[in-house]
C-alpha cells in the first residue's frame, strides 16, 4: 500500500495517529451528551450511524483485547455506550471521505489475519487477536502499524471519555468546566 493508491486511507490514518487531548475533551462532551440522553441496551446497527455491524464487531475485538479492566478497580466498559461514544464523537464528525478511508481500513485491518490464521480478526481467540495487534503495531509496514495504533487510540479514547470511568482514577472531569473557566481555543500561552 502506498500513498498514491489510497489517499482516503492514508487522511485517516494520519487523522488517527494525530488525535490529541482536545479530542480526548471532544469525546468526553458527548459521552456526556450520550449518558444523559440513556443507553441502549445491546448495540445494535440501527444506534451507530457512521459504522456497519462488522466495523463495530471490529472495534469490539479491539476493545475486548486491549481495555482488560475486569477484576481491577477500573469501570467496566459497556459494548454499547463505548460504540455509540466512537461514533457519535469521532466518526461521526469526521469529512465522508475521512471516513470512507477510516472504514477501508477497517476492512483491511479485519482481513489481515487471514494469511496467519485462517480467520478474520473479529474470528480469532482472545490471545491470537492480541497477538495479532502487537504483530501489526510492531509491523515494518506503515499503514499495519498506522492501523493497530489508531484503533487501540479509538477505542480507549472512547472508554476513558465516558464520565463513569473517571471515579476510579480520582478524576472529576475537565478543569475549565469545574471552575467555569471561558475556552480560549488555541490561544498561546501568556509570555509574562
Amino acid at each position: 500500500m502506498d500513498n498514491e493508491q489510497h489517499p482516503p486511507l492514508d487522511r485517516a490514518l494520519n487523522l488517527i495517529g494525530g488525535l490529541q487531548r482536545r479530542d480526548f475533551l471532544k469525546f468526553a462532551s458527548a459521552a456526556v451528551a450520550l449518558s444523559g440522553a440513556g443507553g441502549a441496551g445491546l448495540v445494535q446497527a440501527a444506534t451507530l450511524n457512521s459504522i456497519n455491524p462488522t466495523e463495530a464487531s471490529v472495534f469490539h475485538r479491539v476493545a475486548q483485547v486491549t481495555l482488560p479492566v475486569e477484576g481491577s478497580i477500573l469501570t467496566p466498559w459497556k459494548a454499547d455506550v463505548l460504540l455509540q461514544t466512537l461514533d457519535a464523537a469521532l466518526l461521526g464528525t469526521m469529512e465522508p471521505h475521512i471516513l470512507a478511508g477510516l472504514k477501508g481500513g477497517v476492512a483491511y485491518f479485519n482481513d489481515g489475519p487471514k494469511a496467519a490464521f485462517g480467520k478474520t480478526f473479529v474470528e480469532l481467540d482472545a490471545a491470537q487477536a492480541t497477538r495479532f495487534l502487537d504483530d501489526w503495531g510492531n509491523a515494518p509496514e506503515i499503514p499495519h502499524r498506522a492501523l493497530a495504533a489508531g484503533l487501540k487510540k479509538l477505542v480507549q479514547l472512547s472508554y476513558w471519555a465516558n464520565p463513569e470511568t473517571w471515579p476510579p482514577l480520582g478524576y472529576d472531569g475537565p478543569i475549565t468546566k469545574r471552575n467555569g473557566l471561558v475556552s480560549l481555543g488555541n490561544a498561546p500561552l501568556p509570555t509574562k
